[in-house]
C-alpha cells in the first residue's frame, strides 16, 4: 500500500514538473528577447533567473525519473535520494545567479544605460502571469522537498516581475534609469531570502537530522511507556527522502513478553501517533534479576531511558 502511494506521488510529481517546465522554458525565451530589446538589467536578471528555474524543474524531473528506477543491491534504497541532492543543488544556483545580477548592478549604478521602460513594463507583466500559473501547477506538490524547491524558485520568479513592474513604472515618473539595477539587485535579495531555507532543508537531510516535525523525545517515550518494554536506546529518526521518514532502535523486554505482538504494538504505535511506516526494531531481553514477571528494579527505580 505504501508502495502504491509513493508511486502515485511520484507520477503526479512528474506530471507537476513537466507543465511547469513547459511553460517556463517558454517564457524565458520571451523575457530574453524583451531584455536584449529593451536594454532592462532587470529583465535579463529575471530571465536569468527564469533559466536556472528551467534547469532547476529539469533537474528535478530527472530527480523523480531516476527515483522510479527499481533498488538494486548496491543502491537498497534506489535513487529516491538524489531528489534532496537536486534540491540542494537548486538553491545553491540560486545563490550563485543573485550574485553574478548583483556585481552587474552594482555597475550600472554608476552609469545606468537607457532602458525602453514601455517595453519593460509589458513583459514583466506577461512574466508575472508565467510565474502565477507555474505556483500555482507546483503548488499542489509542495509537501514533497524537491517541488518545493522548484516552487521557491517560482515565488522568486514572480518577485522579479514585480520588481520589473515596479521598475517601468519609476523609471518615466522620476526620470531616472537608476531604478533598473536598484530593483535588480532588490530582487536578488529576495532570492537568497527563499532559497536559504531551502538549502538547510536539504543539507538537514543529508545529515540525517530528524524530521523537524517530529519530536524525537515524544517518540521514545511513547516507545518506553509500552507494557513490556524495560528500556529503550539507540533510537534514530530520519529522512531518507521526501514523505519517507524511517526509524530505528533496540528495545528492551523482559523475559515473559511476546516479542512478537509486542513489535506490532510498537509498529502500531509510531505508525498512528507519528505516521512513520518504515521501521526497523531489534528486540533484547532484560536479564535483570525480577525483570521475569511484574516490574523490573530499573523500572521502580525511575531509571531514564535514554536515546543511545
Amino acid at each position: 500500500m505504501k508502495d502504491d502511494h509513493l508511486s502515485h506521488s511520484l507520477a503526479e510529481n512528474k506530471k507537476t514538473l513537466l507543465i511547469s517546465f513547459g511553460l517556463t522554458f517558454l517564457f524565458l525565451l520571451v523575457e530574453v528577447a524583451g531584455g536584449i530589446v529593451s536594454g532592462s538589467l532587470a529583465l535579463l536578471a529575471d530571465a536569468g533567473h527564469m533559466f536556472t528555474d528551467a534547469a532547476a524543474l529539469g533537474l528535478s524531473y530527472f530527480a523523480f525519473w531516476l527515483s522510479s528506477r527499481p533498488r538494486t543491491a548496491a543502491l537498497t534504497f534506489g535513487w529516491r535520494r538524489f531528489e534532496i541532492f537536486a534540491a540542494l543543488v537548486n538553491g545553491v544556483a540560486l545563490w550563485i545567479i543573485a550574485g553574478i545580477i548583483v556585481f552587474e548592478a552594482a555597475k550600472r549604478i554608476k552609469a545606468p544605460p537607457e532602458v525602453k521602460s514601455g517595453l519593460m513594463m509589458v513583459v514583466a507583466v506577461l512574466g508575472l502571469m508565467s510565474n502565477i500559473a507555474v505556483a500555482v501547477v507546483l503548488s499542489r506538490g509542495r509537501r514533497n522537498l524537491n517541488v518545493r524547491g522548484a516552487f521557491l524558485h517560482a515565488l522568486a520568479d514572480g518577485l522579479g516581475s514585480v520588481g520589473v513592474i515596479v521598475a517601468a513604472l519609476l523609471i518615466p515618473l522620476t526620470g531616472s534609469y537608476i531604478w533598473d539595477p536598484i530593483i535588480s539587485a532588490g530582487v536578488c535579495l529576495l532570492i537568497l531570502w527563499t532559497s536559504g531555507k531551502l538549502i538547510r532543508e536539504s543539507f538537514h537531510v543529508f545529515m540525517e537530522g530528524a524530521p523537524p516535525h517530529l519530536d524525537v523525545s515524544r517518540v521514545q517515550r511513547a516507545l518506553s511507556e509500552l507494557d513490556g518494554v524495560t528500556e529503550v536506546h539507540d533510537l534514530h529518526v530520519w529522512t531518507i527522502t521526501s514523505e519517507f521518514v524511517s526509524l530505528s532502535a533496540h528495545l528492551k523486554i523482559r523475559k515473559n513478553e511476546d516479542a512478537g505482538d509486542l513489535l506490532r504494538r510498537a509498529r502500531d504505535v509510531v505508525s498512528s501517533g507519528f505516521k512513520i511506516k518504515h521501521t526497523t526494531f531489534q528486540i533484547e531481553i532484560d536479564d535483570t534479576p525480577g525483570c521475569e514477571t511484574g516490574s523490573c528494579p530499573a523500572e521502580e527505580a525511575g531509571t531514564p531511558r535514554n536515546l543511545g
